[in-house]
C-alpha cells in the first residue's frame, strides 16, 4: 500500500497543557514547551505516514460474492444503506530519544448531497479502553477495647470500671486500597460523525491502525477527511523534557467510490 509522509507543523493544544498541569506527573521546571527552533528540529526527525488511498470493502456485496463462512447478519436498514469497512493505518517512526505521548485521529464523514447525520460510523475498533491501576493496598487494625477504655477514662469513669473494657477484646482489621483510573484510548463510539480516537497508550510508538464500519446512503459518494494532532516529547539535558504539539497543515481526504 502506497503511503504519504505528513508534513507536521507545531501547534498548541491548551487542554493537553491543562491535563499535564492537573496530572502533575512532572514538575513545571522538568517539562517545558519547546521553542519554535526546538519544535522544528523534533518534528523534522519524526515520520508519520497515512495511506495514499483507503483500503475499503462494501460488506454486504462482499459477503454475497464470497459466501462468507457463517453467513452475514444483514442490518435491517441495508435496503437503504451501504456498509463500508475501512482501515486507516498510521505509520509512526520516531528518533530514539523521542516519545509520542498523545495522538488524536479524527474522521469527518460526508456523503454527496446528503445530510451530515445520514453517514455515521456504524461501528469502530478499537473502542474506549480504561485501566484501573492499584496505587497502594494494605490493612488498618483497630483495637476497639483500647479505644473504649480511652473514652471511659475521658468520661470520668472510676478506675475499676475502665479496665472492664479490656474484657471485650474486640479488634477489627479493615482492608484498604487506593486506585486510579487511566484512559489509554478514548473513542467516539458507535453511530458517531465525526469519528475520533484519542490515544495515550505507550504502545502507540509502534503505529496505530484503527478500523471503522461506515454506514452511508446507497449510491452516495463517500468522502472521509482525516485530521491528526499529537504531542511529542524529547529527553533533554539535566533530566528535563521538551514537548511540542503538532498537526499537518491540511486534512488528508479520501473518496470511496
Amino acid at each position: 500500500m502506497e503511503k504519504l509522509r505528513l508534513d507536521l507543523e507545531p501547534t498548541s493544544v491548551p487542554e493537553w497543557d491543562a491535563e499535564d498541569e492537573l496530572a502533575g506527573v512532572l514538575a513545571d521546571d522538568m517539562l517545558v514547551k519547546a521553542d519554535e527552533t526546538q519544535a522544528r528540529e523534533m518534528l523534522d526527525k519524526t515520520m508519520l505516514e497515512l495511506p495514499a488511498a483507503l483500503d475499503w470493502v462494501e460488506l454486504i456485496t462482499y459477503a454475497q460474492q464470497h459466501k462468507t463462512p457463517g453467513g452475514l447478519e444483514v442490518p435491517p436498514d441495508s435496503g437503504n444503506y451501504s456498509f463500508y469497512s475501512v482501515q486507516i493505518p498510521l505509520t509512526i517512526i520516531l528518533a530514539g530519544d523521542h516519545r509520542l505521548v498523545r495522538l488524536r485521529l479524527q474522521l469527518e464523514l460526508q456523503a454527496e448531497q446528503k445530510k451530515h447525520e445520514d453517514i455515521v460510523a456504524y461501528d469502530l475498533f478499537p473502542t474506549t479502553q480504561v485501566d484501573v491501576n492499584k496505587l497502594a493496598s494494605g490493612e488498618a487494625s483497630l483495637d476497639v477495647s483500647k479505644a473504649l477504655q480511652f473514652v471511659l477514662s475521658l468520661s470520668g469513669a472510676t478506675a475499676p470500671l475502665a479496665p472492664l473494657s479490656e474484657c471485650l477484646g474486640l479488634k477489627l482489621s479493615l482492608p484498604l486500597q487506593w486506585t486510579s483510573t487511566f484512559v489509554r484510548l478514548q473513542s467516539s463510539g458507535r453511530m458517531s460523525n465525526p469519528v475520533h480516537w484519542y490515544v495515550t497508550d505507550s504502545a502507540i510508538q509502534n503505529g496505530f491502525a484503527p478500523n471503522a464500519i461506515l454506514r452511508a446512503p446507497k449510491g452516495a459518494t463517500v468522502t472521509v477527511s482525516a485530521t491528526l494532532i499529537g504531542e511529542l516529547r524529547h529527553a533533554g539535558p539535566f533530566g528535563r523534557f521538551f514537548k511540542t504539539q503538532f498537526q499537518p497543515p491540511q486534512p488528508r481526504t479520501y473518496v470511496l467510490r
